[in-house]
This record gives structure tokens, C-alpha cells and sequence, in this order.
């Protein structure tokens, strides 16, 4: 008995030290500024829970918070960990980011996924190294779909945008404008419907998503679309680093492998399918769209040919060959 009692003991130990500690139970809490029906709250935010619940055997989760902080204070958010994760807009975070601003500049053709995987590859190849995002993991970069002037006059010609009061949102969004000749009206995205709906705004620039989770297209029946492709904003899902720190090496197994470029062409499917809803439930509504003529098109392009110089030379500042990261982005959207 003894001998049998020493023998479970010993195994025991072994057992002990070759079988490996489950990781305990963590939920991250995700936060979400853009309301309900946005695809962040409705896509996104379910399909990361599900991945890093599915990788974890369900002891990774994360959990939706609304409302924690404004939209451009979001990434002082994640990185003090008052959140764990959030998504951001780079152009926000006044003079934080520049390498983000390439994706944004007009003449980029595709849709929220082609640009978005574009986006993530040329950040891993040559924008990772200029270390803007301090204090926290960047999960991956994505951009919504072809940004669009949404009017509630309408608009057929770019020149009829001189003076108006538009809201450009910031990044190169902001550059666009200015070359336009608007009057710029700079706020975060879920200001917009108020500042229309009381005359603040004459009209915003707005991918076609945004006319139903924002609501807009009660107020803009009108939307002048530019094929050759006009602007998009750029994001980033980012995660705490303390918080990634804190982590089991399980879990930031788990979430390794759910970041980067396929992050990145999930999420701008998910911003794909948003615009398709938008068109939908805005065309029922009685919205147009309204593409812009081959002369429309080639004024754009002579008013913002100088909007590629200054950003190049942005981001050339911040240590990164920007002519090679160019001719790479652009050779992955061809």
C-alpha cells in the first residue's frame, strides 16, 4: 500500500508539471462609439467575440461598451485601459498619424476590402516601423468604402460646392475639401445629423453606409459619387497593450492570430455589406446617387493633384521611404 500510495504521488507531480494550466476566463471589454446599427456594433463586434471565444475553447470574450468616451477621444481610451479595445480614426488624433493618410488620398479605386487589405499589408511592410501608435497593439487597419458627397440639394457638378458648408471630418478628407473650395465643417461622425438637420451643415462627406446607421439620408436625398474613387477614411482596431501584457500566452495566441491582413479583409467585407444596406434602405427612401461625369471627374482630379506631393512628403518626415510604400500600396489596388 505504501509502495502503491508513493507511486500516485509521483505520478500526480508529473501530472503536474506537464499538463498545461487552462488560461482563466477574460472578457475585454470593446469600445464603441457610432451607435447601434453601425457594423462595428452589428458585424464586427460579434465576429471577434466568436473568433477569440472559438479559439480560446470560450474563455476569451469580449463585451460591447457604449458610450465610455467621444469619438476622438477613443485611443487615450484603449491606451489608459479604460477600455481593453476600440476602433479609432486616424484623422481624430490630430497630428498623431501620417503614414495612415496614404490609403485616404483621392484616386485609390476599389471597395472597403481591396483597400483595406492594401492598407494592412503596405502598414506591416513599411509603416510599422514609424511607431505612431504608442502604447498600444494595433489588431489591424481598414478603411470604410468610397467616400461620396451627400447633399440635401443636389449636385451635379463639383464646382457647385464652392462655399458650401460641408463636413469633412478630418484627415485627408479636410485637404479634399479645402482644393474643392468648401467651407469646411470639421466634427465627429455622430454630430453630423444634428448639424445638417439645424443648418450647421449644408451637406456632408460620407460613405454610403453611414446614410443608415447615421441616418443621414432623412436629411441628404442627394449623393455625388466619383468613381475614380474620391477619398475613404482610415481606422485602426486597437488593443490595449497592458492589456495584451496581462494576458495568457494562449490568449495572445488567440489574438495574434485573429489580427492582421485577414482582420483587416474581414472587417471591410463587414463595411462592404453596410453600403450595400446603406444604398438599399436610402434608394427606398427616395436618396440618388449621382455619378459624376468624365469631365467631373478629370476637374477632380486637376483641383487635388497636389494632395498626393503633400502627403508623400508627410510621411517621408516620419522616417518611411514613402515613394516605395506608395508604389507598393498601388500596386496591390491595381
Amino acid at each position: 500500500m505504501k509502495t502503491h500510495f508513493k507511486s500516485l504521488l509521483a505520478a500526480s507531480a508529473v501530472m503536474a508539471v506537464t499538463v498545461p494550466a487552462m488560461a482563466a476566463d477574460q472578457e475585454l471589454t470593446f469600445s464603441h462609439w457610432a451607435g447601434p446599427k453601425h457594423a462595428m456594433a452589428t458585424k464586427v463586434y460579434p465576429w471577434l467575440n466568436d473568433t477569440l471565444s472559438e479559439c480560446s475553447g470560450g474563455s476569451l470574450t469580449v463585451k460591447l461598451e457604449n458610450g465610455l468616451a467621444p469619438p476622438p477621444a477613443q485611443y487615450d481610451t484603449v491606451r489608459d485601459s479604460v477600455a481593453d479595445l476600440g476602433w479609432i480614426v486616424h484623422g481624430y488624433t490630430k497630428g498623431k498619424f501620417a503614414t495612415t493618410k496614404m490609403i485616404e488620398m483621392p484616386g485609390w479605386p476599389g471597395n472597403a476590402e481591396d483597400m483595406s487589405v492594401a492598407f494592412q499589408m503596405t502598414h506591416e511592410k513599411y509603416f510599422a516601423d514609424a511607431k505612431e501608435a504608442k502604447g498600444v497593439k494595433v489588431l489591424s487597419n481598414f478603411v470604410h468604402g468610397p467616400g461620396m458627397v451627400n447633399t440635401a440639394e443636389e449636385i451635379t457638378s463639383y464646382k457647385q460646392l464652392e462655399g458650401m458648408k460641408i463636413r469633412v471630418g478630418g484627415g485627408v478628407a479636410n485637404a479634399v475639401g479645402l482644393a474643392l473650395g468648401v467651407s469646411g465643417v470639421n466634427m465627429p461622425a455622430p454630430s453630423v445629423y444634428e448639424a445638417i438637420s439645424s443648418g450647421v451643415a449644408d451637406g456632408v462627406f460620407f460613405p454610403l453606409e453611414t446614410l443608415h446607421s447615421f441616418k443621414i439620408d432623412e436629411l441628404t436625398k442627394y449623393s455625388f459619387a466619383n468613381p475614380d474613387g474620391m477619398y475613404t477614411t482610415s481606422f485602426a482596431l486597437i488593443l490595449s497593450e497592458d492589456t495584451y501584457d496581462s494576458l495568457s500566452d494562449e490568449h495572445k495566441a488567440c489574438v495574434d492570430s485573429a489580427s492582421g491582413v485577414e482582420m483587416a479583409r474581414q472587417i471591410g467585407k463587414f463595411w462592404d455589406e453596410a453600403d450595400k444596406v446603406g444604398m438599399e434602405q436610402s434608394s427606398a427612401g427616395g436618396s440618388k446617387i449621382i455619378e459624376a461625369s468624365a469631365e467631373e471627374r478629370a476637374y477632380f482630379k486637376e483641383k487635388t493633384v497636389g494632395i498626393e506631393a503633400e502627403v508623400l512628403a508627410e510621411i517621408e518626415e516620419r522616417g518611411v521611404d514613402a515613394q516605395a510604400a506608395y508604389e507598393y500600396m498601388k500596386s496591390l489596388l491595381q
